[in-house]
Formats: structure tokens, C-alpha cells, sequence
């Protein structure tokens, strides 16, 4: 038996330990890890295979594992001298009647398991359900500045940014975007105008740490509204059916899209899908869990970062965050070492 017990990290630990400008650089660093195509010995290097899922029909529930490599990594707002290679598996529940229990828990729980890369030996314990938030927003900031702000070099003023759905991805992605960007104005709906004013008012209390500090927050009552000056929107929704359609918004938008319903893409119109460029995480990822939907895909974001592939100028473009081990992995390795270095202190 192995005498070490693996440290574990809660999710109150981790809301501590993450930081915006560390996560989006981990993110990066994962996003370009995934390409098949290495552009330079330095580049990270990756290996995940698809998840695999399990139904609990009469329990209604579901459970899925995200198992992932990823290696010759650096964080420098995390360790400057160091180089990273981890090595994390991902379980991940779901649950649909949680929240009516006598005490409730959260439908979706996710665990992330760390391993040490040399030995296998089971390191650390990361509770995972803020580390999944902080990750999917992680990659939708890097997707961000590469398909919308590096295709607009001319015009970096301050944006506009359209949220459908307060829920927990509408929440982080909100935060995460106007803390690394510069958002002049945040717009938000969800279907409940009670969530959406309950987030509002949390955001106005953040607003000292965002890049642009003097940011509106306005609530709106339809989608068509919230999202009609938008450059950048970020759908968080689990509509099962269309939402956002083409002519509610500006030509030259960025989609984040991240809503959880069950095939991926129903928040978002056919029409507006095929006006626009389709860029995924993973080519695994979009060949698997987009492979109903009738519209090609231009890229993975790793490819435009490395420049690999070239990025289509002045059109449109949706960004499809579907979840990747690697992410998971670099995040929960952020709070791994952030973790390990502040108990070191005591």
C-alpha cells in the first residue's frame, strides 16, 4: 500500500487559488497541446482519448471520465522556471433529481484525479466542479482573442458582450472575459429576469477588477435584445431548441458557444451556424459531439495559435468549447502547485 496519503483540494480552495491571467496561459498552452501538427520543438504535446459515458437510466443519472497527458508545458504566472507535464483523470456525475434531496447537491459533480507522471501514484485530489467552470471560460477567452480580437487588430476599443443564460458558465464567463478584456457594456438575459438580476448585481460588485472598471450591466427581457450591439456573445444556456438566430446579430460577432444541452449545438440557428466560421477545441471533440450538426469545421483554435492554419478576416465566428481532459488537467495542476506553495509557506 502506498504510505502517502494524495493531498486533496476543495472547491473553496480552488476559487482561491485560480487566477484569471494563470488560467487563460494554461489554457493556451492546452488548446495548442492537442494539434497534430508541431510547429516548434517547445510546443506542448497532449494524448486524451474520447470519453466514454455511462447511463443510470433508472437512477437518472449519468457519469463520464476524461482521462488526459499533456506535457512540455509552461506557466509562467504560475512557476517561471519550471516545466510541466501532467498527468489527470476526470469523473465526472450527473444527476438530475440532486436538487431535491433533503440536502441538496449539485447535479453535476466533478472530481479530478492527479497523478505523478514518473511513478502513476495517486498525488492530489482536486474537487472539480470550479475547476470545469474556470476551464470551459478558459477556453473561450483564448478563443476569444484569437478568432475576435486578432481578427480586428484595427479596432480594440472597448466591446460589447451579450450573455444568454446567468447560469454558472454565463456567471464565469462573464466575469472571465470583462476581467481579461476590455467590455465597455455586459448584457444579459436568461429565461428566470430574477437570475439575470442576481448576477447583475454580483458583477457591479466586481467591477474594480475588470479591465475596463466604469462597465454597464443592463438586463434584458428576449435574447434579440441582449444580443443586438454584441461583438462578443457567449451562449450558456441548456436549450433544446434554437435561440440565437443570424439576423439578431452584428456581422462581424464571436460566439462563445458552451450551452450543455444534450447534442451541443441546439441553442444556435442552422442558417447562423452556415454564415459563420466553426472553430472547435478539439477535432475529436467536434467530429464526436458535433457530428449531427450539417456545417464544416474550419479549425481547432490550437492550429490559428500555432499558425498551422490560417484565420478566415472580417466574418463571423463561433467558438465551440466541448470540454477537453487537457484543460481540466492544466487547471487543476494551477491549483496543484499555487496549493503546495502556499502550504510550503506555513
Amino acid at each position: 500500500m502506498c504510505e502517502n496519503r494524495p493531498t486533496f483540494i476543495t472547491e473553496a480552495q480552488v476559487e482561491e487559488l485560480l487566477t484569471w491571467p494563470a488560467v487563460y496561459e494554461a489554457s493556451e498552452q492546452a488548446l495548442q497541446s492537442i494539434c497534430e501538427k508541431r510547429t516548434s520543438d517547445s510546443q506542448p504535446s497532449a494524448k486524451q482519448p474520447p470519453r466514454p459515458f455511462v447511463e443510470l437510466e433508472r437512477r437518472n443519472g449519468l457519469a463520464f471520465s476524461m482521462l488526459g497527458y499533456i506535457e512540455n508545458y509552461r506557466m509562467q504566472s504560475v512557476d517561471q522556471g519550471k516545466v510541466f507535464d501532467t498527468l489527470a483523470h476526470k469523473i465526472v456525475t450527473a444527476f438530475t433529481k440532486n436538487g431535491q434531496l433533503a440536502k441538496p447537491l449539485p447535479v453535476i459533480i466533478a472530481t479530478v484525479f492527479l497523478f505523478d507522471t514518473m511513478t502513476g501514484q495517486l498525488k492530489t485530489i482536486v474537487e472539480g466542479n470550479g475547476v470545469t467552470a474556470w476551464r470551459t471560460a478558459g477556453s473561450c477567452m483564448v478563443g476569444t482573442k484569437y478568432l475576435y480580437f486578432d481578427r480586428n487588430e484595427k479596432c480594440k476599443s472597448d466591446k460589447v458582450l451579450g450573455i444568454l443564460g446567468c447560469g454558472v458558465q454565463g456567471r464565469i464567463h462573464a466575469i472571465g472575459i470583462s476581467t481579461m478584456f476590455p467590455i465597455s457594456e455586459i448584457h444579459l438575459w436568461n429565461r428566470s429576469v430574477a437570475k439575470a438580476a442576481e448576477l447583475k448585481k454580483e458583477l457591479e460588485s466586481l467591477a474594480g477588477t475588470f479591465k475596463s472598471k466604469h462597465v454597464k450591466i443592463f438586463i434584458h427581457e428576449n435574447v434579440r435584445d441582449c444580443v443586438k450591439t454584441a461583438d462578443i456573445i457567449v451562449t450558456a444556456t441548456q436549450s433544446t431548441s434554437p435561440i440565437l438566430f443570424e439576423d439578431m446579430v452584428k456581422e462581424n460577432v464571436h460566439i462563445n458557444a458552451v450551452g450543455a444541452s444534450k447534442d451541443h449545438h441546439s441553442e444556435i440557428d442552422l442558417k447562423l451556424y452556415r454564415n459563420s466560421k466553426l472553430y472547435v477545441d478539439s477535432w475529436t471533440g467536434g467530429k464526436t459531439e458535433l457530428k449531427s450538426l450539417d456545417c464544416p469545421i474550419e479549425a481547432e483554435v490550437g492550429e490559428i495559435i500555432t499558425k498551422s492554419k490560417a484565420l478566415t478576416q472580417n466574418q463571423r465566428t463561433i467558438f465551440h468549447s466541448l470540454g477537453m481532459a487537457v484543460t481540466d488537467a492544466v487547471v487543476a495542476q494551477i491549483a496543484e502547485t499555487l496549493y503546495l506553495k502556499k502550504k510550503s509557506t506555513f
